[in-house]
């Protein structure tokens, strides 16, 4: 697909967060560059926290008027959607391209967003992500290094990939969580969530609260440990679900005993989940890649060689799940 699109409106804005006082630490004694005069700094006083960054792009004549709110994962920010490591546009334009209304925002403490100071406000400093880290969690192949077969990422640019890689703290999941309640909540015109891994955990939780603002939920590859046998998730029954995975998720592909940090979700609360929904019933679609003919893809689908493909069979479903 090479179409034009047409955007009335494109912006920003911070939402969430709240004023915090740190009092009693003392002042600092710093330059603000090499050999420049000193300056005591002092790191008492009154404080912004806990905000989120969203960025919005608005269509002349979209698909539906809410749009696609796209919410990244764990150690990630907006980037994820907005562009592939090797150079093309990512779904955040192709979204646009098929029609609809795009949302991209960085959690907390990602990207935009800005982060907290610790221990003052924060319990602990953040986690960083190794090139080792990332090659498990992104399940690019059994091991380090080692690609799995027939997989459709481009290793060859593994370094731009971790480029865009941010810190995650592992203490700041209730700050995290109260920023996305807010977003959701603001967004009473109407939205379709799209959460990819460890977004799918903050998203479900937002879209529980305010579900009357939600059409839709599209969940990448997302985990949560939510319990559908002790979460009350019947308000979801008159929402469209779609769960996408990608390949290399079976026991065949457990190297010694070792599974992909994600399969608790795919095979449980995920799975689960989605039977939940259609028992009770609501409209819930599986989306297995390799069952459709699609293969190789990793936890990095939205940014291997056939993203647009997929990009686009998400599209098509919603244009008839998502109701007009």
């Amino acid at each position: 697909m090479t179409k034009a699109v047409s955007i009335i409106s494109k912006g920003s804005y911070h939402i969430g967060g709240k004023k915090v006082t740190i009092e009693g630490s003392a002042p600092i004694q710093t330059s603000f560059w090499p050999g420049g005069p000193p300056v005591t700094y002092d790191p008492n006083g009154d404080f912004q926290a806990g905000q989120m960054y969203v960025q919005y792009t608005r269509l002349a004549d979209p698909v539906v008027p809410y749009p696609v709110c796209m919410v990244h994962g764990g150690g990630s920010s907006g980037a994820l959607w907005e562009s592939t490591q090797d150079g093309r546009p990512g779904w955040e334009f192709r979204f646009l391209q098929n029609g609809f209304n795009v949302n991209v925002s960085d959690g907390v403490e990602r990207g935009r967003s800005s982060w907290a100071q610790f221990p003052e406000i924060n319990d602990g400093p953040p986690m960083f992500n190794s090139y080792a880290e990332r090659w498990t969690t992104y399940r690019l192949g059994p091991r380090y290094g080692v690609p799995y077969e027939g997989s459709r990422f481009d290793y060859s640019k593994y370094d731009q990939f971790m480029k865009q890689h941010v810190p995650r703290w592992t203490t700041s999941n209730a700050m995290v969580q109260a920023a996305y309640d807010t977003y959701f909540a603001s967004m009473t015109e109407g939205m379709i969530v799209m959460a990819h891994s460890q977004g799918g955990l903050f998203s479900l939780e937002a879209a529980l609260k305010n579900v009357e603002n939600v059409r839709g939920v599209i969940l990448v590859e997302s985990s949560s440990d939510m319990d559908v046998e002790k979460v009350d998730v019947s308000s979801f029954r008159d929402i469209p679900f779609l769960f996408v995975y990608g390949d290399f998720l079976g026991e065949e592909y457990c190297i010694d005993g070792y599974k992909w940090p994600g399969a608790f979700a795919w095979e449980g609360s995920m799975r689960n989940l989605h039977e939940k929904l259609l028992s009770m019933g609501g409209d819930s679609t599986w989306l297995s890649l390799p069952e459709l003919g699609i293969r190789g893809n990793t936890h990095a689908l939205m940014m291997e060689d056939n993203s647009d493909e997929i990009a686009d069979r998400i599209c098509e479903w919603m244009k008839e799940h998502i109701k007009r």
